[in-house]
């Protein structure tokens, strides 16, 4: 499937700002599933860009605008083609136990522990094991986990904010992707299961049928022994398949965040998200 990408990222600022640094991880990777082909990132005020890999290897644009300013608007357009995730070749007989292996734990680490917004509490703990035990292998685990925080959580914009933790979000169970993605993997984690956080974009063929197609979209990855990083969707409970893109991966959202930065001055701020995705 070959799709175009266009997001649009607006901040107003009440009174001028300055010295005003930014961070973009609104790239889509490149890899096997999918492969990025034009690629273009447009700010106003112009600015010179600088491009690099983070320690997760995101690509990331990075730039900074000394002149005061009231507006401030980062343009993305990207057409990517994704290929069929091949589900098929998950195995189904790899049991929990082949998680315990000491490769496993020592190159996954970074993705086994429960820091920031991604806590593991007794309560989140008990109701991961609870999963697990009613399962017999990491694949149905996986799904396990992605179908409970489907069923008892409830999509509400506005509910949760940026900073919200997987305990706030566990105790309410109303939010948005980003709460749904960071309690699957508070939950992953709690019976160490290797899980990681993934921003990027999905393409809703019927217009209304895929929450979070509106925005940048968030879901999970966990570690398969013998496929790789399986990708779940706990805000719309489906395997990721061609229709998902991915920006940028990390431990949790402050890894992957599309656009972050700081500027110098006061007054209020207002910013406005605009995502189009489209078949080509």
């Amino acid at each position: 499937m070959k799709l175009r990408i266009l997001h649009r990222t607006e901040y107003r600022y009440a009174l001028p700002v300055r010295n005003n640094v930014n961070e973009l991880r609104v790239t889509p990777l490149n890899n096997p599933r999918q492969k990025l082909g034009l690629h273009l990132v447009r700010v106003l005020p112009a600015v010179r860009m600088h491009r690099y890999p983070d320690l997760y290897r995101n690509p990331v644009h990075r730039f900074e605008i000394e002149e005061p300013h009231k507006d401030l608007v980062i343009d993305v357009s990207s057409i990517v083609e994704t290929l069929p995730t091949p589900v098929a070749g998950v195995p189904t007989d790899v049991p929990l136990g082949a998680l315990k292996d000491p490769e496993i734990v020592e190159s996954f680490q970074p993705y086994l522990q429960s820091d920031g917004p991604v806590q593991v509490t007794p309560e989140i703990w008990r109701a991961a094991v609870d999963i697990e035990q009613e399962r017999q292998d990491v694949f149905s685990t996986v799904l396990g986990l992605m179908e409970y925080v489907h069923a008892t959580s409830k999509y509400v914009p506005g509910a949760t904010h940026i900073g919200t933790t997987t305990l706030e979000f566990f105790a309410d169970r109303r939010g948005v992707c980003q709460d749904y993605a960071h309690l699957l993997l508070s939950l992953a984690r709690a019976i160490a299961l290797p899980a990681r956080y993934v921003c990027g974009y999905v393409y809703d063929a019927k217009r209304g049928d895929v929450i979070g197609s509106h925005a940048s979209h968030a879901w999970c990855e966990c570690w398969v022994p013998g496929y790789g990083w399986l990708g779940v969707d706990p805000t719309n409970k489906r395997l990721i398949n061609e229709a998902y893109v991915a920006s940028a991966v990390g431990r949790d959202y402050r890894d992957a965040t599309p656009v972050s930065g700081t500027y110098w001055g006061s007054g209020d701020r207002e910013m406005r998200v605009t995502v189009h995705v489209e078949s080509k």
